[in-house]
């Protein structure tokens, strides 16, 4: 029971960002793998500051990560903590303005994979 209390007090913490809540967003509503740079066209953020946020979620236990060559791919975890609250903000509507904005982007980025994967790689 304790350690299910501290999983999901740092599961919190980590959402307790609004970009980091974004990202975990995206991937909930994703339902398939993203690499960074999806991420990072989606949010309008730097690559630096998207690597973070997803380092403090992988670290959370709410995504997992997956390298693939020099590629790194981001799922929602299977188990993870707080995904019935994750997919609750983003199905079957997105809960506010700002989420909605960040799926239509990634929904774009999305149309250009080839063959279902990233090739286009980071606009930073």
């Amino acid at each position: 029971m304790r350690n299910d209390f501290k999983t999901c007090l740092k599961a919190l913490k980590a959402l307790g960002d609004g970009n980091r809540l974004r990202t975990a967003a995206l991937l909930a509503r994703a339902g398939r793998e993203l690499c960074v740079c999806e991420l990072v066209d989606a949010l309008g953020e730097s690559q630096y500051n998207v690597s973070r946020y997803l380092g403090a979620l992988c670290a959370a236990g709410i995504i997992r990560k997956e390298r693939r060559g020099r590629w790194a791919m981001y799922t929602l975890a299977e188990r993870g903590p707080l995904n019935a609250y994750l997919m609750k903000l983003v199905r079957p509507a997105p809960c506010c303005g700002l989420i909605a904005k960040d799926l239509a982007r990634l929904k774009e980025r999305l149309a250009r994979r080839e063959k279902g994967v990233c090739v286009i790689g980071c606009k930073c």
